[in-house]
């Protein structure tokens, strides 16, 4: 009998031997680890064999989707794609929005485990009456928009889709994985995929779920639509502006990195703030499943160099990845530039961190114009673009680009490492941590590398106008950048979009999840973060299994340490980071960045550290 909001059932298949099986969700693993991210956490770290290859065939990737994913509550199109990172070598949790997760619901499965490698590329459809594999065919080599279509054509338009491009049949290390216009899209999930032989995913059915208290599921919904349609954020800026929203703001406090972090101003801000874009640019406005925020807008350019092109975007985070970051001020290279991105299925955040750093080492003499191409300097769209194209199809200087910024560096040399801005070897976003210190401390002790989205800070050091943290002081960042990193794993595992939890209080979310699927263990807050910190210190368990010395990097890109920020409200300013490490991990209860092992007792991973014959550390 499957748990109330729970598709109830784990679907394993097998590339290698095109087969299959289903497993019953167990309780036990739904109260102690809740879905979405915490099941990819326990059943990566149970299943994949220590040292993997992450192209390999032993590599393995989860599709997990959360209690509340396909439900009513509001923003449940989330799920989450987990698996060995190719680019960083370490834990990698991709998340997307949409439809699919709720589309894998609908076909009876809250969660997707794919082994092995198929001799020639594939299609798995998991439809709820007949689950099979279909040669690729002519969709090997296709764009990641003209497979939708095909598959679509077959499939029915109520189908769900995910597929990779051809960066991900490239297994260009930072490929994405594209469905419905959204992206699993950070740390090469793509590439796992491409050298599984598996072009794309289709889901389709149309199976419900259980509640188990109706009434009261109900009526927390309408508190929760409530909430959120009448927040400033979530009810007014961002359904306006979409996640542009906050540019403005954060350009003028001085945090909006421009030419790969070298500044913390740029006169070029004027032509893409949020009011231009949305005036100018923005067409339609999009939702995910089930989403009454509509952050998502379709654009077009009208007119000059870029007429006619257009995409689901841009979000905040392409604005500066292709904007401030590479020093053009031209919303319609922007757009071109983040469709590109979507067509090859390409990380969007890594792609324009990377071809800024190229760019500061054309400044610098350290790429010449013949080896790059084109005169590589900050402002040039066409290199912008052909270099996209270039890392996609793994040709020219694109080749060495788009194994990351971390591997470049190492390549190219001549002091270049210095200024690759990068955690762990995941390009940084949007947020220079020299004027929001508690985001670089969110950077450094990220579980998969240089994220925004483990711990937020600079909500409450920048854009809270009630309670803020002073951006530029220490003190308070260790405990709150903790404790936000086990709440955002709580949300990253329900199968809610964050947008949703700065609307909503921790008890309303409890309401949530508990009136719909009864488990006792989901009926307060402090349960609740247990799990979310158990999940936590696991992918850090998991991470120190995989590469103990990598894993326990919890630092920054040397320019943010020791360059201070030469204008801006945090000139002067680097990220203090030594001390708040130490106080982040006497709040961990982690030596040296190892989790201790009165922790894990209290967390319920017992005796981590015991050795076996074959020298695996397990659980």
């Amino acid at each position: 009998m499957a748990i109330p909001g729970y598709a109830g059932k784990i679907l394993t298949v097998d590339l290698s031997t095109r087969s299959f099986f289903d497993d019953e969700l167990r309780q036990e693993l739904a109260a102690d680890y809740i879905g979405g991210k915490g099941f990819g956490a326990r059943i990566l770290y149970d299943q994949l064999q220590p040292g993997v290859d992450p192209l390999s065939a032993d590599n393995i990737l989860v599709v997990a989707c959360g209690p509340l994913t396909g439900t009513l509550a509001p923003t449940a199109g989330r799920s989450v794609l987990c698996t060995k990172s190719p680019l960083t070598g370490l834990w990698l949790d991709s998340n997307c929005g949409g439809s699919f997760g709720p589309g894998l619901k609908a076909a009876g499965f809250g969660v997707l485990i794919i082994k092995g490698k198929a001799e020639r590329p594939l299609v798995l459809i998991v439809d709820e009456n007949n689950i099979h594999m279909e040669e690729a065919g002519e969709l090997w080599g296709l764009d990641t928009f003209g497979t939708h279509e095909k598959l679509k054509a077959r499939w029915g338009r109520e189908a769900k889709v995910a597929t990779i491009g051809v960066a991900g049949e490239n297994l260009v290390p930072i490929a994405a994985v594209i469905s419905e216009g959204r992206a699993f899209g950070r740390g090469g999930p793509g590439a796992v995929m491409g050298s599984k032989n598996l072009k794309a995913i289709v889901v389709r059915g149309e199976r419900s779920l259980e509640i188990d208290d109706f009434r009261r599921f109900m009526d927390v919904n309408l508190e929760a639509m409530n909430e959120i349609s009448i927040h400033s954020d979530t009810g007014g800026s961002r359904p306006k502006y979409g996640t542009n929203a906050i540019l403005s703001f954060l350009a003028e406090a001085g945090v909006y990195p421009v030419r790969n972090f070298q500044q913390g101003s740029w006169p070029g801000i004027q032509s893409l703030n949020e009011s231009i874009l949305a005036a100018d640019y923005y067409k339609k406005q999009k939702a995910c499943f089930g989403c009454p925020i509509r952050c998502s807008k379709v654009s077009r350019v009208d007119e000059g160099k870029y007429k006619g092109s257009f995409t689901e975007g841009p979000d905040y985070e392409n604005t500066w990845s292709f904007g401030a970051q590479c020093g053009i001020a031209d919303p319609g290279a922007i757009i071109q530039a983040e469709y590109l991105c979507d067509v090859y299925g390409l990380d969007a955040i890594s792609a324009g961190n990377i071809v800024g750093f190229a760019m500061e080492c054309f400044e610098k003499g350290l790429i010449s114009t013949e080896e790059a191409g084109w005169q590589l300097t900050f402002g040039n769209d066409d290199a912008l673009l052909g270099l996209i194209g270039q890392m996609a199809r793994q040709e020219g200087l694109g080749d060495l680009l788009g194994r990351g910024v971390k591997h470049a560096a190492g390549v190219i040399g001549g002091g270049s490492a210095d200024f690759a801005i990068h955690v762990k070897g995941l390009e940084l976003p949007a947020y220079d941590p020299r004027g929001t210190a508690g985001m670089g401390l969110a950077y450094a002790t990220s579980d998969r590398g240089g994220c925004h989205l483990r711990s937020w800070p600079v909500g409450r050091e920048i854009l809270d106008p009630s309670g803020r943290l002073d951006p530029l002081a220490t003190e308070f960042k260790a405990e709150f950048v903790k404790n936000e990193q086990d709440y955002f794993t709580v949300i990253d595992s329900l199968g809610i979009c964050l947008f949703a939890s700065f609307a909503l209080s921790a008890r309303q979310i409890v309401n949530l999840v508990h009136s719909l699927t009864g488990i006792e263990a989901f009926d307060t807050t402090e349960k609740l973060m247990k799990a979310g910190e158990r999940i936590y210190n696991l992918t850090r368990l998991f991470n120190i299994r995989e590469n103990r010395e990598e894993a326990l990097k919890d630092t920054l890109p040397k320019r943010l340490l020791e360059t201070p920020m030469p204008d801006g409200p945090a000139a002067g300013h680097v990220v203090p980071l030594a001390e708040m490490l130490k106080e982040y991990y006497e709040a961990r209860h982690w030596q040296n960045g190892v989790p201790c092992q009165a922790k894990l007792v209290e967390l319920g991973l017992a005796q981590p550290h015991s050795v076996h014959a074959d020298g695996e550390m397990r659980l």
